[in-house]
């Protein structure tokens, strides 16, 4: 039956070569291998003996264990030191060295900006003194006037801006303006514009003229350089009140005593007093108003006056002991008494 049959496989006859010695490929190093090849390589190193196995290397050498102040900071190049500032005092010099550097420069470079901020200024001082000079020889006509120099520019510039870029109408209503107001003679210009020469005037008025001028200008700077006087004569007073240590609170009432001085009202008739006195009495009105600084004042006055009358109370309890009288005070003697009496004398050549 099909069923029972069992087929052998298929088999194929092999052909024995021969066999050929071929070495075997060698296994890789494992990586104990590899550790103790190291070590002992380290071990018989003289130049690593007394070294960790784990030490790392630098160039080819072991490294230090632990940092040092050379492997720590970098080889940086001390910055320079900052020259003390002029600005500070020779007592700070030894201070001045001590300092960090970071700070030395902080403050040389604030000192520099602070010289630059300074030399603009000094810059924009010597343009304005430039232009303010310009006014000394008017300045009777600015105190004439009382304006200022910064007040009198705007309107010549003004002038001049109109004279030169203005309307016609604009240029001859300022020029008649002018007329009217400096009182220039109307023939005389007609006779300049229509090219004749005007008619000229007896000299005894031009000289009465001239001098008339020269005579204001004196008195005008006569009466300027005593208002100067009398303005740095109140300011001499002002500042030796303010330095006495009786008017401590100078600085605190100030401004009370300069409303209460431009009101006379309130002050009184001052009229019969000198300059330290309309102080003195504008001090103390000052104080009186201000209700903190009254309240110390007052406090003061009573210590004061406290202490006062305990140095006089000490005083006269001296006074009373030395003439009260003492044990050694010559008692009543009776004089028809003779022991007593010659007793007494010799007690009191003692």
């Amino acid at each position: 039956m099909m069923e029972n049959e069992v087929v052998a496989p298929d088999t194929t006859e092999l052909v024995s070569t021969p066999e050929t010695s071929t070495p075997a490929p060698a296994e890789p190093p494992s990586r104990a291998d590899t550790i103790r090849e190291a070590l002992a390589k380290t071990s018989s190193d003289p130049a690593n003996q007394g070294k960790s196995p784990s030490q790392p290397r630098e160039k080819g050498k072991f490294a230090p264990k632990f940092p040092t102040g050379e492997s720590q900071a970098p080889n940086t190049p001390e910055k320079p030191r900052v020259d003390m500032p002029k600005s500070l005092r020779l007592e700070l010099k030894d201070h001045w060295e001590k300092a960090p550097q970071e700070l030395q420069q902080a403050f040389a470079q604030r000192d520099a900006d602070y010289e630059k901020g300074i030399s603009q200024y000094k810059t924009r001082d010597a343009e304005a003194r430039a232009i303010t000079e310009q006014f000394a020889p008017y300045e009777w006509i600015l105190r004439n006037e009382n304006t200022t120099p910064a007040q009198a520019i705007a309107p010549l510039l003004q002038t001049a801006a109109l004279l030169r870029t203005g309307t016609p109408a604009q240029k001859s209503q300022a020029v008649a303006h002018m007329i009217q107001q400096f009182q220039i003679p109307i023939d005389q210009v007609s006779a300049h514009l229509g090219g004749t020469a005007p008619v000229q005037q007896d000299s005894h008025y031009n000289e009465l003229a001239q001098q008339v001028q020269q005579l204001t200008q004196h008195i005008t700077q006569q009466q300027y350089q005593a208002q100067k006087s009398n303005e740095n004569r109140a300011l001499s007073v002002i500042q030796q009140f303010a330095s006495d240590p009786a008017n401590m609170h100078f600085e605190a009432v100030s401004d009370r005593m300069l409303q209460l001085l431009q009101a006379p009202q309130v002050l009184g008739d001052t009229s019969q007093m000198s300059e330290r006195e309309k102080l003195q009495l504008a001090y103390d009105t000052a104080v009186r108003l201000d209700p903190q600084l009254a309240q110390t004042l007052y406090a003061q006055q009573q210590q004061q006056a406290q202490a006062t009358a305990q140095v006089q109370r000490a005083r006269t309890a001296a006074v009373s002991v030395r003439g009260a009288p003492g044990g050694s005070a010559n008692p009543v003697i009776n004089q028809t008494d003779r022991r007593a009496v010659i007793a007494n004398a010799l007690r009191s050549f003692g």
